[in-house]
């Protein structure tokens, strides 16, 4: 797939598949952060946000880098 076919199981492009797990990745875990923080748990809040945006970093590299073949030329 170039990134502009669309997956039979979701519907959407592989780019718009990665512009969301991107995007939640980002903005869940920093409402979470924001909602925690705001009731007073601002440590509780910042362990939400890095856990939710290392885990979307990991899902990334799962998913789209690890399989790439990343070698040169022999």
């Amino acid at each position: 797939m170039n990134g502009h076919e669309t997956d039979g199981g979701t519907g959407l492009s592989e780019k718009a598949t990665f512009a969301l797990v991107l995007t939640g990745g980002v903005v869940i875990p920093g409402l979470a952060n924001y909602a925690l923080a705001a009731a007073g748990y601002d440590r509780l809040g910042s362990l939400a946000w890095a856990l939710g945006y290392a885990g979307a970093i990991l899902l990334i590299w799962y998913v789209w880098v690890r399989p790439l073949d990343l070698t040169g030329p022999t």
